[in-house]
């Protein structure tokens, strides 16, 4: 049960009327003032982002995979698989949740590319700074446009983290585990 109750979806702040609200925006829309936005640039990063859609659910599973948001983690099961990610890749991200700097060292399963994409992104939230080689790397793979949706993304990922761990979201009922938990 969350620790703070479900504010009603039917007034006019809700986060999206008319439509079942997931439960972490329920607890989101006790912020009334923002969010709306917060659904907004949601939106933005599954229908406008040059991200990939594998890189982009690659980059949902590692962050909520480090900060332990098994309610995100949960919802982009799924959503991951039908991009291509596979249950070996889901498995190394969440074994990654639990180590600091894993993609330094395990590489198997993914793309050259996709690691220096996961390391990239590892060493965002390891340690919140990246190495002028990292980020060298990452300029050659990737367009300064993605390299900061990147960062903003992870951003907007630890901030629905941080809900789920800190005020204990409730799964909605359809939304099971299919592999790899957390």
């Amino acid at each position: 049960m969350a620790r703070i109750p479900y504010p009603s979806t039917n007034d006019k702040d809700s986060a999206s009327a008319g439509k079942p609200v997931p439960n972490i925006l329920k607890l989101l829309s006790h912020s009334s003032a923002t969010v709306k936005h917060w659904g907004a640039v949601g939106g933005a990063q599954f229908s406008q982002f040059a991200l990939s859609k594998k890189n982009r659910e690659l980059l949902v599973l590692l962050t909520t995979a480090k900060f332990g948001s098994t309610y995100e983690w949960t919802h982009h099961v799924a959503l991951s698989a039908k991009v291509g990610v596979t249950d070996e890749q889901r498995q190394s991200l969440a074994d990654a949740g639990k180590t600091s700097g894993y993609f330094s060292s395990v590489k198997a399963g993914f793309t050259d590319t996709e690691i220096v994409f996961l390391q990239f992104l590892e060493s965002v939230i390891d340690t919140g700074e990246v190495s002028d080689d990292l980020l060298a790397q990452m300029r050659k793979a990737f367009s300064d446009r993605e390299i900061v949706e990147i960062i903003s993304m992870q951003g907007f990922y630890y901030t629905f983290s941080r809900l789920d761990t800190v005020l204990k979201v409730d799964m909605e009922k359809p939304a099971k585990p299919k592999s790899s938990r957390l």
